[in-house]
């Protein structure tokens, strides 16, 4: 169950750094935010799920080869951070 959860920490933590990344300071040319966050966020949301499922797949093919928590953790980052560049055709 550590091992799922640590996967799934993975994909939190993809996940959240990008929605995180308009609260530090702007620099002065970027004009107009996002006017809602709800707008800003639903696509990383919808992303979420998604890698949610491909965590359980993770788990489920590697099995005992995750072995520790950080293991686990790097397979759900890595996996949802290339989820997510495939998904926006980001390379």
């Amino acid at each position: 169950m550590i091992i799922y959860f640590s996967v799934v920490a993975g994909v939190v933590v993809s996940v959240v750094l990008p929605l995180i990344r308009p609260m530090l300071p702007k620099p002065l040319a970027m004009k107009n935010p996002p006017s809602k966050f709800w707008e800003y966020a639903k696509p990383y949301l919808v992303t979420a799920v998604f890698s949610l499922i491909v965590s359980l797949i993770i788990v489920a093919l590697l099995g005992d080869t995750l072995t520790t928590w950080q293991s686990a953790f790097i397979a759900g980052y890595t996996a949802d951070s290339t989820l997510q560049k495939i998904s926006t055709g980001n390379t």
